[in-house]
């Protein structure tokens, strides 16, 4: 439930991405409410805390959130957090952060990334990686970078990313554009659908689907997964210190 924001993505192509101008900024933060069917069972969170130098590279720290509400506490738990640091020119990850506790099940992850040798270095082994590898974190980011222009209809594109130990690729599709009615008005939506290989992370891309502000944020404004008890949403709920000013059907 908690990584349908986290893996949303697109290929690692110079036609699809710019990083010349980016399209959020440090202090940007966004807040999603997810449930399933009718029931709130939890939030997440999307921040961009500070700009630092890390090994000689000034890089972004981001951070992700994951957690059940007090009600949903009682069946079944989760306190999720992720962290990247990727660098501000490359948009490549130097080392991400995992610690996930779902019901119980703790997962403590720590990986140091090594563009220039292909590797990555675990808590206790390094394995090879693909030119260009992101985590689960940094790809979204380095996503929203996309040019749409170069998005065509029906044209799939895939991206590298190294999670729980292996290398698999992630392939999005661009589907169409349609209005989304928010909180805040009317706003124009880019929709995508991701897949993954079967037994990871969702079985079944062909059900799921994200919204991506057409604007020159480019915000994560919805996600819907389809599972075998019903359907999986995460809604924007909240947002401050965009780059841009949210472009709204209307005004």
């Amino acid at each position: 439930m908690k990584q349908c924001l986290f893996i949303v993505l697109f290929g690692i192509s110079t036609l699809v991405f710019s990083q010349t101008d980016l399209p959020y900024k440090v202090g940007e933060y966004a807040a999603y409410k997810v449930s399933f069917g009718a029931i709130n069972v939890g939030f997440a969170y999307l921040e961009i805390t500070e700009s630092i130098q890390l090994n000689n590279r000034p890089v972004f720290h981001i951070v992700g959130k994951g957690r059940t509400t007090p009600f949903f506490d009682w069946f079944f738990k989760v306190r999720d957090v992720y962290e990247t640091f990727i660098d501000t020119n490359t948009l490549s990850p130097l080392v991400f952060k995992r610690f996930v506790n779902e019901g119980g099940h703790l997962i403590n992850q720590r990986y140091q990334f090594n563009h220039n040798d292909s590797r990555v270095i675990t808590q206790d082994s390094s394995f090879f990686i693909p030119i260009n590898t992101q985590d689960m974190l940094s790809a979204f980011f380095l996503a929203r970078t996309f040019k749409k222009k170069n998005i065509i209809n029906s044209q799939s594109f895939y991206v590298p990313i190294f999670m729980d130990n292996e290398n698999y690729n992630l392939e999005i599709k661009y589907l169409t554009n349609e209005i989304m009615d928010t909180k805040w008005g009317k706003i124009d939506c880019i929709v995508f659908k991701p897949k993954m290989q079967e037994g990871r992370v969702f079985e079944d891309g062909e059900k799921m689907k994200i919204w991506i502000t057409d604007d020159a944020n480019h915000l994560l404004l919805r996600v819907e997964t389809e599972i075998w008890a019903g359907t999986i949403k995460a809604v924007l709920e909240d947002y401050k210190k965009l780059k841009y000013p949210l472009s709204i059907i209307g005004e």
